[in-house]
């Protein structure tokens, strides 16, 4: 089954405290934009998706400074788990 961003990912950024998406728009991290989570575009990071990919490695805490959102409460691997399927298990990037 494919894993969706408007009824499976968006969710998640929403249930965080409403200033989160907020927060990270004005840093140019758009949580909430389709457009900008799937962009296919890569960095010296990640050679493709790089916005997801980051994205990613802030809530798992595993890259690029602390784990996010700051305090928490932090994402569950479940929670994880359904942002990585939707970059990883075909068909990918579903909007």
């Amino acid at each position: 089954m494919a894993v969706s961003f408007k009824t499976d990912v968006l969710p998640l950024f929403q249930r965080q405290p409403p200033q989160s998406i907020k927060h990270m728009a004005r840093l140019n991290v758009f949580l909430d934009k389709y457009e900008w989570m799937s962009d296919p575009k890569g960095n010296n990071d990640w050679p493709d998706h790089a916005n997801a990919n980051y994205v990613y490695a802030r809530l798992a805490g595993n890259q690029h400074g602390s784990q996010m959102p700051p305090g928490g409460p932090f994402w569950t691997p479940a929670e994880l788990k359904v942002l990585s399927d939707w970059m990883n298990v075909t068909p990918t990037y579903q909007p």
